[in-house]
């Protein structure tokens, strides 16, 4: 049987937008770097692995004349019903100010921590997650010996290609650890940590989940960013680090609105009980691993199913938000700067020469775009934008640059600095919970480097996203 399986689909876009690389001489095989971007396998993607204890897996990579191990992580998910993640076997109708927990059933990552709580099977399934960072890998280990420390039979060779680069090719090795024997070396610090602080106390014993605000600490450490959380939908701290250098706060806050001029809905009504209804809302999991940091959660006011993901790892942060609502009249997703952040330059795919934040309002050409940038002193950040719906949406990016806005900032401070995606059209009912079908998903891909990005940098982030590394995966014996 032909256990090798292609692991990540292509998405469709246009390629002559993608800037691809320039070809390898014939025969010379070309490491695949991709410094900030991950690898994902599921256990479908690697049975071998299926029925052994995560905690026991390891990745390594042959050198050519040795073994080196490297980080790898199993994130473990599982069918739950959310009413369970509420910790409610069944959701009282008084409980929510909108539809049934109850009646939705998703794939999610579980935790013990939380009211998730952990995957039934606590092996390796179908659906787990196996995840490590592209850069790792190393040269094909033909003729190489089993490694020390792993168990004989468990070995998966793991070859990933660049579709932007040919001729790219490199290999990582999964394994079970054996009973006996000493791994390799070479792994060394985590990439990355995330600290979860409610400054009430233990989650389960202290969180409200029918209503706020349920303020936090709580704090993600990478190579090249820092970021803050203070509430489950509130991030309200962002810095760049460069040569071990942080930045000043450049974040007011992360936004969420149904339109400018409209304060009803926001983050801040997400995490606390106002006029407008009551803000219940749960973790799904927070987790910190060598590999990513995983904080998960749901809860909108009259969205109870409603889900926001942060993947967060040293270099990069994916934030997928799953809209499952009765229908509504439109929504935006926005950044809002800090005054900090002025002198800086923003861009995006439709006004590539850039426009610099100063809190003077610009004349930016409108559409949907597929990338915005903010780059200068402090660094750069590269947003890729991803949206999926199954029903016709039409879009603009949302930019205002304004130290006196006309229109009201609904939360954070009185300045604007605030960019991103504005679905401007109607929403069908997204929720489940009340029989709907449609659904949106959205996914900001956030790319955080030093000073001098450009927008040659921003469409190879965009490449990146849209062609990621492809892995096969087949079994491998000595």
């Amino acid at each position: 049987m032909d256990l090798r399986r292609k692991c990540l689909v292509v998405p469709f876009v246009a390629l002559g937008l993608l800037g691809l690389g320039t070809p390898a001489p014939a025969g010379a095989a070309v490491p695949v770097t991709r410094p900030a971007d991950p690898v994902v396998l599921t256990g479908a993607d690697v049975p071998t692995l299926i029925g052994r204890a995560p905690t026991r897996i390891v990745a390594l990579r042959w050198t050519g004349t040795a073994w080196q191990r490297r980080h790898v992580q199993v994130d473990e998910r599982a069918v739950v019903n959310f009413a369970r993640i509420y910790g409610i076997l069944n959701a009282p109708t008084t409980a929510f100010y909108g539809s049934q927990p109850g009646l939705v059933n998703q794939t999610v990552y579980t935790s013990g921590a939380t009211w998730t709580g952990n995957d039934v099977d606590r092996t390796v399934d179908a659906d787990d997650e196996i995840v490590f960072m592209a850069r790792d890998g190393g040269v094909r280990a033909t003729g190489a010996p089993q490694p020390p420390g792993t168990a004989i039979g468990s070995g998966v060779e793991v070859r990933l290609t660049d579709p932007r680069v040919a001729d790219s090719e490199s290999y990582i090795y999964l394994f079970e650890r054996a009973t006996t024997g000493i791994l390799p070396g070479g792994a060394g610090p985590r990439y990355a940590s995330y600290t979860f602080r409610l400054t009430s106390g233990s989650y389960k014993t202290t969180y409200s989940r029918f209503a706020g605000p349920n303020p936090e600490d709580s704090r993600f450490r990478g190579a090249t960013y820092q970021r803050h959380f203070a509430d489950r939908w509130l991030s309200d701290e962002l810095t760049i680090v460069t040569n071990k250098v942080l930045s000043a706060d450049l974040l007011d806050r992360q936004k969420v609105l149904f339109a400018p001029n409209t304060c009803v809905r926001s983050e801040t009504t997400f995490n606390q009980t106002t006029g407008y209804g009551t803000a219940e809302g749960a973790f799904v999991v927070n987790k910190n691993g060598p590999v990513r940091a995983i904080r998960s959660y749901v809860g909108a006011n009259s969205g109870p199913n409603t889900q926001r993901t942060h993947l967060l790892y040293d270099r990069r942060e994916e934030i997928v938000t799953d809209l499952r609502v009765h229908s509504i009249p439109s929504v935006m997703d926005l950044f809002d700067y800090s005054t900090a952040a002025h002198g800086m330059t923003y861009r995006n795919s439709l006004n590539q020469s850039g426009a610099t934040l100063d809190g003077t309002p610009d004349s930016l050409v409108p559409g949907e775009s597929s990338w915005e940038q903010l780059s200068g002193a402090p660094g750069t950040i590269t947003h890729v934008h991803d949206l999926v719906t199954s029903f016709p949406r039409t879009v603009s990016t949302y930019h205002l640059d304004d130290t006196t806005p006309a229109d009201p900032q609904c939360t954070g401070d009185s300045t604007a600095a605030t960019t991103g995606p504005n679905i401007t059209s109607s929403i069908p009912c997204t929720d489940p919970a009340l029989a709907c079908t449609a659904t949106l998903r959205g996914r900001r891909t956030i790319f955080y480097e030093g000073p001098g990005g450009d927008a040659e940098t921003a469409t190879a982030h965009r490449a990146s996203v849209t062609l990621p590394v492809v892995a096969t995966a087949e079994p491998w014996t000595p």
